[in-house]
């Protein structure tokens, strides 16, 4: 399988060392970073992103769209949100219609007065088949190659098929559901309540604490994905329980490590700080969410709490507060 990749964030890199170890693929990476490509091409290392770590001969960093999408089998997405038209209006001229994209990009964006996930965003600019992954998967764990399983909405049997070998022989499980709402929603919300979490954690909340949390906010996802007719399947899937266990519990999320600055009333300056060094979804998520959930009525305490404490209307505690008085 001859693989592209755009999007060379930690994830994209790390999702590219995982598709190597079957070393009959043949990864090509895009990056604009041009200092990057020429470290690589001498040393197979990628210092600003994991140190140590030496790549596979069969990953190729490039800065050339035309190389990366040259005859490949499928073409992985990782870009951040910000940067995804951008990368669609490149895809527009120069992608073969028949590759299939899959979109690992994660968030929401409000374009033309309407909230668009980002397979909605690509769908708009090319017709090539599409599929969204999602899991409970940190960079470092996937770089790591530890066990890793992904929730992958896509629509054929040809696709699934396309994706069961370019995983082929990997430490990857895939499965597979046609839910592409409901994974995108559950993708995207889990970084808004691990904020929460940190929060929590930040006042010097435990483990108990954070279960009772856990709980409501479930029910509160439940809510929101029956309000948009997805699957439940899908709540109680890799995509939904597995990644909101993972990210509302791990100092390797950065939207939890956020939520600590919050709970331990952290300075405005660092707090700012550490949102612009940081790409951090569940933060630039929160105000289309709510733009989006008022418009269809929908009720979400907890999302609007956490938006409450960090635009500093309320304090942390606040937070408790709408658990106590959640059903």
């Amino acid at each position: 399988m001859k693989i592209g990749i755009i999007g060379t964030g930690v994830f994209g890199v790390a999702l590219g060392n995982v598709l190597a170890q079957n070393t009959n693929n043949k990864i090509i990476m895009w990056s604009e970073n041009e200092k990057l490509v020429e470290d690589y091409q001498k040393t197979k290392k990628m210092v600003s992103l994991f140190k140590e770590k030496v790549f596979p001969n069969n990953i190729v960093l490039t800065n050339s769209y035309d190389e990366v999408l040259n005859e490949i089998n499928i073409l992985f997405l990782m870009t951040s949100n910000f940067y995804l038209e951008d990368v669609c209006e490149v895809l527009k001229e120069k992608i073969n219609k028949r590759i299939p994209i899959c979109i690992g990009t994660k968030g929401i964006l409000l374009k033309n007065g309407k909230e668009q996930f980002p397979y909605e965003i690509v769908k708009k600019s090319v017709n090539n088949p599409l599929v969204v992954l999602s899991g409970p998967t940190f960079a470092e764990d996937v770089v790591a190659l530890d066990p890793i399983a992904f929730s992958v909405a896509c629509k054929t049997k040809n696709i699934r098929e396309c994706l069961s070998k370019t995983f082929d022989r990997t430490n990857t499980k895939l499965i597979f559901t046609k839910d592409f709402k409901g994974i995108s929603l559950c993708g995207s919300l889990k970084n808004v309540y691990a904020i929460g979490s940190g929060i929590l954690a930040g006042m010097g909340y435990k483990e108990s604490t954070l279960a009772y949390y856990l709980t409501i906010t479930y029910k509160e996802l439940e809510t929101i994905l029956y309000h948009f007719e997805s699957s439940l399947n899908t709540l109680h899937s890799l995509a939904g329980f597995g990644d909101l266990i993972a990210t509302c519990s791990s100092i390797k999320s950065r939207n939890y490590t956020l939520g600590l600055m919050y709970g331990k009333k952290r300075s405005k300056k660092e707090t700012d700080a550490f949102k612009e060094k940081n790409t951090i979804e569940g933060y630039s998520s929160i105000p289309f969410f709510i733009h989006l959930f008022t418009k269809k009525h929908i009720k979400m305490p907890i999302v609007m709490a956490i938006n409450k404490i960090i635009n500093e209307e309320e304090n942390p505690e606040y937070l408790l507060e709408v658990l106590k008085k959640a059903n």
